[in-house]
């Protein structure tokens, strides 16, 4: 006898809800990359799947039959991408720095610091906004127990970066809302999603309480201290997803902050997402199957309804 999946306990709990198990539950995942060492931050950029390899140091592309790697740097530890321009921006999360890479995978520039020279820890995570900038999260120290230091920064189009809020626990993913007047965060360590007003100028207003994880669907037998949202996208059916790190699912939420459906995958530490433009309603999904082991090992998924 097995003991029941995160799926089968997720339609147990959804009996008698508006949910049935058939519109909760996607098909079995596709594996596209099966030797990926902690895969996070992927993006669909020049007709390829790039994502980054967090414990390889690496950034990988997809070309729809083989991954391969486009960059490599000792130390920098990356986390996230997103593409700006023609180029990519590489979140490196252990040097604490942000790279520019070309089309050909070389390296432009390093940003280190903001505007007033201080620098920024651990950066993690981006969102683009309408006006050419980069919102990015600097999520601080991974520990329940360490001070509550984490922040949200802005890359302007002129590439300035400015401090935007700060006292976050651990923010990771981030996405600019549905209509454009809101940035919503992943705060990881508080199982929660914040929502802050974008101003005019880039500079956000006060937080509110989005969405907590808990509230959203049942806990899966496996959730630890540690399990909260990681990457957080808008996709496009107007639908937020949200990476559920420890439980091996994406949450597919509602502009209404009202469960949709739910996406598994086999690695319980599901760390982001991205849409295929190829394919309505298919997506990639990165996670790892132990976070606190080396050599970290992870796969890349494709998923589709």
């Amino acid at each position: 006898m097995h003991p029941p999946t995160a799926a089968s306990s997720l339609c147990a709990a959804l009996a008698g809800s508006s949910l049935a198990c058939g519109l909760a539950l996607a098909s079995s995942p596709t594996v596209i990359d099966a030797t990926a060492h902690y895969p996070e931050g992927p993006v669909w950029h020049d007709g390829r799947l790039f994502y980054v390899e967090y414990a390889a140091s690496t950034v990988k592309s997809w070309d729809g039959r083989r991954a391969s790697v486009v960059w490599r740097k000792e130390g920098c530890g990356p986390s996230g991408l997103i593409a700006r321009g023609e180029h990519l921006l590489v979140a490196c999360y252990d040097g604490n720095y942000l790279l520019e890479l070309d089309a050909s995978g070389h390296e432009v520039r390093s940003l280190r610091t903001d505007a007033a020279q201080r620098p920024f820890i651990g950066p993690n995570d981006f969102a683009a906004d309408d006006r050419g900038g980069t919102y990015f999260s600097a999520s601080g120290v991974y520990d329940l127990k360490a001070p509550v230091s984490g922040a949200l920064l802005y890359l302007g189009a002129d590439g300035t970066i400015t401090p935007v809020a700060d006292t976050l626990h651990y923010p990771n993913g981030l996405t600019v809302s549905r209509d454009r007047k809101h940035l919503l965060v992943a705060e990881m360590l508080a199982g929660r999603v914040l929502s802050f007003p974008i101003h005019a100028d880039g500079r956000l207003g006060a937080r509110t309480v989005w969405a907590r994880l808990q509230d959203l669907a049942p806990m899966t037998g496996h959730e630890d201290a540690y399990n909260g949202p990681d990457g957080l996208k808008l996709g496009p059916d107007g639908n937020y997803y949200i990476a559920q790190n420890g439980s091996g699912r994406v949450l597919v939420v509602s502009d209404a902050a009202k469960l949709v459906r739910v996406v598994s995958v086999p690695t319980p530490y599901v760390t982001n997402m991205a849409f295929d433009p190829r394919t309505a309603g298919a997506l990639f999904i990165t996670g790892v199957f132990d976070e606190w082991k080396p050599p970290f090992a992870g796969a890349v998924y494709h998923a589709t309804p």
